[in-house]
């Protein structure tokens, strides 16, 4: 396979990712002694922005140079 094509590949999965971390960060909800939603929410925000920032990087990588 062409390098543009895994490159592309990538980034299509590192957004979904993106989307599933987003997804994940809103509907956290926790409850009782150990409450431990505001951390995982804060790691999933913190995930959705690196994977965001890779798939822009990414995809721009992956466009052919003329």
């Amino acid at each position: 396979m062409k390098k543009n094509t895994i490159l592309k590949v990538a980034s299509i999965v590192l957004a979904l990712v993106t989307i599933f971390a987003i997804v994940c960060a809103v509907t956290v909800t926790g409850s009782g002694l150990l409450d431990l939603s505001n951390i995982v929410r804060a790691i999933c925000i913190g995930v959705a922005v690196v994977c965001g920032i890779l798939t822009v990087v990414i995809w721009k990588c992956a466009k052919p140079k003329d």
